[in-house]
């Protein structure tokens, strides 16, 4: 497995790990961890695909509405601040 592939896996398992509690600080953490996917040059519509089929796989609930926000930040729909592939 490759840097990226691990770190789709790392998101991956925070999404099926996070609670209300914590949603906030793991959200924070997949958007830490889609900026090192964005440093290491991995290309914006590659992690989207990855990503929406992640999300079709699961039911709906917490970790389905991580990862649906999680692509939020891969798409840009978020604030100006926090977008990532739209600053290239």
């Amino acid at each position: 497995m490759n840097s990226m592939e691990e770190i789709m896996e790392q998101i991956k398992v925070l999404s099926s790990a996070v609670t209300e509690e914590e949603y906030s600080a793991t959200l924070e953490q997949g958007y830490e961890l889609l900026v090192k996917l964005h440093d290491l040059g991995a290309d914006k519509d590659s992690v989207y695909q990855s990503l929406s089929a992640y999300l079709n796989s699961l039911e709906d609930g917490i970790s389905y509405n991580f990862i649906a926000d999680t692509l939020d930040f891969v798409v840009g729909w978020c604030s100006p601040e926090k977008s990532i592939w739209d600053k290239d």
